[in-house]
């Protein structure tokens, strides 16, 4: 029994041994190392929110709604899941990310979430669910998509995702990101 402790014992000195930490100062290449593997290993920023037509801007009477989950990744890139419930049949266009100004009731498109861009897609299926990398827009409200994006990050909430179709052209369901 005594010597199978020794070999224990032998055993963990052994695994515990090899080079010495470094514990000095991080600088240079460590540092761009070490941040490349944080970046790499940050979980992606999520944004859910539900779809309503009820919110709509111009009023959209639809029972349509549905739900959208927008993923911003280490790289800014955006991905979104969107899913739509056409309760009212209705014919979907295409849906987006707009940015609200304060105290406007609309705004502009910053990225769109469907391809080709501005194409009218025309889906009637009654349930659609899209996933895909969200496509930035230049506009006025944003110079850059590192500028809307930084926008984003600091405020959500002046965002919305929704859905445009043939019965609700301006809208027919919308979600604020939280």
């Amino acid at each position: 029994m005594r010597s199978w402790s020794r070999v224990v014992a032998a055993l963990a000195v052994a695994g515990c041994s090899g080079a010495a930490p470094n514990t000095g100062p991080i600088t240079g290449a460590n540092t761009a190392l070490l941040a490349s593997v944080a970046s790499e290993e940050a979980p992606p920023i999520v944004f859910n929110t539900q779809l309503r037509s009820d919110i709509e801007v111009p009023a959209c009477a639809s029972e349509s709604q549905g739900l959208a989950q927008i993923k911003i990744l280490q790289d800014g890139t955006i991905e979104s899941m969107v899913i739509l419930n056409n309760k009212s049949d209705e014919s979907i266009r295409f849906w987006h990310i707009h940015h609200l100004a304060a105290g406007a009731s609309t705004g502009p498109v910053i990225w769109w979430l469907t391809s080709p861009v501005g194409v009218d897609l025309n889906l009637t299926d009654r349930h659609i669910d899209v996933r895909q990398a969200g496509v930035f827009v230049p506009n006025a409200h944003f110079a850059s998509a590192e500028a809307a994006l930084a926008e984003l990050l600091a405020s959500p909430s002046s965002f919305y995702v929704n859905f445009h179709s043939d019965h609700c052209p301006g809208g027919v369901a919308r979600g604020f990101l939280p």
